[in-house]
């Protein structure tokens, strides 16, 4: 090999690596929220008025609203 040959490797690695994009605190943008969780409202119930099965598919309809609003 030439002088400076065995450092042509390296340097070629080092310079790809800096083409890696990271985020930073600048680039990173918070996501909007999905423009359904702002139509998909909670929904009320009546404890009294309503059966244990209503109250519990109600309950339940909430937390997946939840779940997927704060997952996106």
């Amino acid at each position: 090999m030439k002088n400076g040959a065995y450092l042509l490797p390296p340097a070629l690695a080092l310079m790809l690596a800096g083409c890696v994009a990271r985020p930073t605190p600048l680039t990173v943008t918070p996501q909007p929220e999905p423009l359904v969780c702002s139509q998909w409202l909670p929904i009320s119930y009546a404890g009294r008025h309503d059966t244990p099965e209503t109250i519990a598919n109600v309950r339940r309809a909430n937390a997946r609203r939840l779940a997927y609003c704060q997952a996106h």
